[in-house]
């Protein structure tokens, strides 16, 4: 056992879990994107929006962050502390990028944004030796 009790394959695995999340945070946001750059009709506005982007905008927002936060997600398999930090920070900007958009689409926005901090927060709480 580690120090502190912790077991490393229990690290281990929060890691793998939070990448799978990435992983599917990343293709529900390349979802998400295209179907918003497809046609705008597929989202609802609800009333007026402080951030006048148009949905065509937001698409291309997720469309990039969903790929990045993808590539980030596969980029965990290697066990680099790189991709660590970048997968926290790019599921951040994911989770902060659902939040705003939450007027157009509340429920898919929420259902994003928890898998999202349940990614960062299995990010966060597997650091040090063991975690990788």
């Amino acid at each position: 056992m580690a120090a502190g009790g912790a077991r490393p394959g229990a690290a281990k695995t929060g890691t793998v879990l939070a990448a799978a999340l990435m992983i599917l945070v990343g293709a529900l946001g390349i979802t998400q994107g295209a179907a918003a750059i497809a046609k705008d009709e597929m989202y609802a506005l609800v009333g007026t929006y402080v951030y006048k982007f148009s949905l065509t905008t937001w698409g291309w927002i997720h469309l990039v962050a969903g790929a990045l936060v993808l590539l980030a997600g596969l980029a965990l398999f290697t066990g680099s502390v790189l991709a660590r930090a970048l997968g926290i920070a790019l599921t951040a900007l994911v989770v902060f990028a659902n939040f705003l958009v939450l007027p157009y689409q509340p429920v898919w926005s929420a259902v994003m944004i928890g898998i999202g901090v349940f990614a960062i927060r299995a990010l966060f709480h597997n650091v040090g030796p063991d975690a990788v």
